[in-house]
This record gives structure tokens, C-alpha cells and sequence, in this order.
């Protein structure tokens, strides 16, 4: 049997034309404002808080692709008027499997000019855990089964605030970029950004493996190679430089504890190790850290970060030291002991608590003559210099105490010394 080619091309024709009219109805729908409180709608069920959307498009060639501009989901009661999310532009591309009701397979992610704005207010609530519940529940029960071919970021943005801890910062030019993530797999990725506190200026960069456990709200990322650069005054004009490693970083959703493993870093010729911990929690963002240097030359790094130390009697005098420290941020208050130190042949130890001035340093023994001004010479040089020194470190408006168990100076020998200045400008040798 022979079958006529017209009617068949004409079948084939009428499919085409129906396609392309389905096709025209969802470009043109979408962007309508209909269309728009529609996708509104739905948006602010899935998250609990208001959405608008600006602007909306469907696409189907040559995947089906969701493209929205001034996307803004609004912030939670209390937090402010700022936008909890902004999204200059996003793009998503869908395998054709997830679209016809398969597992959600997405080909790639594109956001530009995203900012998000974490806060904690007083009382410790916070305005993103409970939007990270409400998407982490759209996977439904049972395990995870997505996947997202590319994921990438760009200008993004990110302003933090802890009201109960007093603590804010904000960071910019964040870039993302990630290729084939999903549950429970070890994936690439690199993450740049860049911040700004005062007059200084920070640039970061950071790659390495990360891993995402979205069933137990847990997220790793493992052999971190970062390298970054600050600048602004007072440091030179060509800024300090500083590269390292991280071997684990790990954040609990459930607990909201986040941990540094294994750091590593030199900044201006400083070698150091260090390790974090930090947790959210009722009374704010508590942070925890250790920091161990290795030996490094105090003038040189003065040096590099803008301010020289002075010429001394002896010129050995500060030329090395190392210390090791455990900080800590509780409620706002951020305390350094340094558990062991080292200047030139000085041994020393103490705490620092920068929001109080408050110093309080012990050294085992020191020969004075050695940093006191070259031009220092005979006794009453020496004994003037060091009177005058005692009385400019009068003047500070801090709270120290500095103990010596043995100084050397001008040829006497000055045992359990006490150096000590009081916030209302008293000292008492």
C-alpha cells in the first residue's frame, strides 16, 4: 500500500503549527502580570514570605529554561525593611526528564547580582532558619535525589548582622562557581569575593571540594587552596598579600555550629596555623580560635603593614618573635590569651581584651637597654628615656598591667618589676 505524502506533510505541518502557537502562548502568558502574582503566589508559599518578581520568561528550546529579573523575597517581621533576598537576574535550565516529572535533574543555575542579608536580632531568632527548612522540605521524604550540572554566581553580596553580639560585616564581588552537584557527592568548586570594613579593602579567593548532606543539614568542603590581598591605610600602596589552605570546613544546619580544620596562612612573611569553631545560638554568634606562628621578624612586618618600629640601641632588638593564642567572641566580646610567646630572648604570656583595653602581660626577664633609642648613651640618657617612655605609656586610656620578674637596665637589675596604667590615666610603677 502506498500512502500520499500530502497528507502526511500536512499532519506533520498542523503539529508544527500547534507546537510553535503552545509554544508563543507560554512566552507571551508568562509575561503578563497575571502571570507574574501567579509565580509571586507560588514563591512566597514555598518560602512563607512576600515575593515579587519583576520579570518573568519561559523557554523551551533547546531545554525547558526559567529566566526572572528583580526578583526581592521580603524579610521576616522585625528584621527591617531590606529585602532578605535579592536576585538582579537568575536563569534555570531543566534537563527534558524533570520536566515531564522525573527526578530534578538541572542542567545549570546562573545568578548575577544577588545580595542576602542574615540577621540575628536581640534575643538571638535569626531570619533564614526557618526558610532553610521550608526549602529543605520541598525535596519531600526520603533521600535527596536532585542534581545540578552547573551551578554559578556572579556580583554577588553578602551583609550580616548580630544584633546580640554587635557584630556586621559585609561582603562583595562574591563569585561561585560549581560543576556537578548532588547529595552526598564530592564536588568542585571556587569562591571569590572581595569586603570592606573602614578604609580597607579585601580580595579572596578559594578553591577547593565540597559536599553537600542536605537529609542530615550538613555541608563540608575539604582541601581549600585560598589566596587573597588587602589593602588601605594605613598599609603601603601595594597592599599585604596572604595565601594558605583549609584541609575540612564543615557547617551543621541542626545545631549551627561551623568548624576550620587545619588552617593554614602567610601573611606578610607571618607562617601561622589555626583552627575555628563557631556556633549560633540563643545568646548570638559565639566563636571560638587557636593561632600558633611561626618565628618571624617583628620589623619587617611593622614594615608591611605601614608601621615601622623604631630604631633601637641595639639593632637586633625585634628581630624575631612567635607566639601562639586561643581567642574567643562571646556576646559581642572578643578576648585573646596568649598561652606562650616569644621576643628576642624574652619569654612572655598574657590576655587581651580589645573592647575594654584591657592588658595584662607577664615576661620571665628583658634587657631594657636593648630597646630603648639609639642616641641613649650614658645612665641618665637611659634613666630619661625610660622615665619619659613610663610617662607617655601613662597618658593611654587603657587598663594594663605588665609584669616582669627580671629587667635589666642602665646596669641595675630590677626584680618582680610592675608597670601599671589605670583607665583614668593613673600609673603605678
Amino acid at each position: 500500500m502506498r500512502f500520499s505524502k500530502k497528507p502526511a506533510a500536512l499532519t506533520l505541518a498542523a503539529l508544527a503549527a500547534v507546537l510553535l502557537l503552545a509554544v508563543a502562548a507560554l512566552w507571551i502568558g508568562v509575561r503578563t502580570d497575571a502571570a507574574r502574582r501567579i509565580a509571586c503566589d507560588y514563591l512566597g508559599e514555598l518560602t512563607g514570605l512576600p515575593v515579587t518578581v519583576e520579570r518573568l520568561s519561559i523557554g523551551v528550546l533547546p531545554t525547558p529554561a526559567l529566566e526572572l529579573e528583580g526578583l526581592a523575597i521580603a524579610q521576616a517581621p522585625g528584621f527591617g525593611t531590606d529585602p532578605l533576598i535579592e536576585v538582579g537576574s537568575a536563569r534555570v535550565a531543566l534537563n527534558w526528564g524533570a520536566a515531564f516529572g522525573g527526578d530534578p535533574a538541572i542542567r545549570s543555575i546562573k545568578i548575577s547580582d544577588a545580595t542576602l542579608r542574615p540577621a540575628l536580632i536581640a534575643d538571638g531568632s535569626d531570619n533564614f532558619s526557618a526558610l532553610i527548612e521550608r526549602l529543605s522540605a520541598l525535596g519531600g521524604e526520603g533521600e535527596s535525589r536532585w542534581s545540578i550540572g552547573k551551578f554559578e554566581l556572579e556580583r554577588g553580596a553578602l551583609e550580616f548582622h548580630d544584633a546580640a553580639a554587635d557584630l556586621s560585616f559585609r561582603l562583595t564581588a562574591i563569585g561561585v562557581a560549581a560543576d556537578s552537584i548532588a547529595p552526598a557527592t564530592d564536588f568542585p568548586f571556587e569562591l571569590q569575593l572581595a569586603g570592606v570594613s573602614g578604609g580597607n579593602t579585601l580580595h579572596f579567593s578559594l578553591q577547593g571540594r565540597a559536599r553537600v548532606e542536605p537529609d542530615a543539614s550538613r555541608y563540608l568542603a575539604r582541601d581549600l587552596n585560598l589566596k587573597g590581598w588587602v589593602g588601605g591605610e594605613p598599609l603601603p600602596l601595594a597592599g599585604i598579600e596572604l595565601e594558605g589552605g583549609i584541609g575540612v570546613a564543615s557547617y551543621d544546619g541542626k545545631s549551627g555550629a561551623a568548624e576550620i580544620k587545619l588552617g593554614t596562612m602567610t601573611l606578610a612573611d607571618i607562617n601561622s596555623e589555626f583552627e575555628m569553631q563557631s556556633t549560633i545560638g540563643d545568646r548570638g554568634t559565639s566563636l571560638a580560635f587557636t593561632l600558633a606562628t611561626s618565628p618571624f621578624s617583628p620589623r619587617s612586618a611593622a614594615i608591611a603593614f605601614g608601621s615601622p618600629l623604631p630604631a633601637t640601641a641595639d639593632p637586633e632588638a625585634f628581630k624575631s618573635t612567635e607566639f601562639s593564642a586561643k581567642g574567643r567572641l562571646d556576646q559581642g566580646v572578643l578576648q585573646l590569651d596568649f598561652t606562650e610567646g616569644w621576643l628576642d630572648d624574652t619569654q612572655w604570656s598574657g590576655s587581651i581584651v580589645p573592647q575594654f583595653r584591657k592588658f595584662r602581660i607577664r615576661a620571665d626577664r628583658i634587657d631594657l637597654d636593648r630597646y630603648l633609642a639609639p642616641e641613649s648613651k650614658t645612665r641618665s640618657q637611659k634613666q630619661a628615656t625610660l622615665e619619659e617612655s613610663l610617662a607617655e605609656f601613662a597618658k593611654l586610656d587603657i587598663d594594663a598591667e605588665i609584669r616582669i620578674a627580671e629587667a635589666h637596665f642602665a646596669g641595675a637589675k630590677l626584680r618582680d618589676m610592675l608597670l601599671k596604667v589605670e583607665q583614668d590615666g593613673g600609673a603605678t610603677p
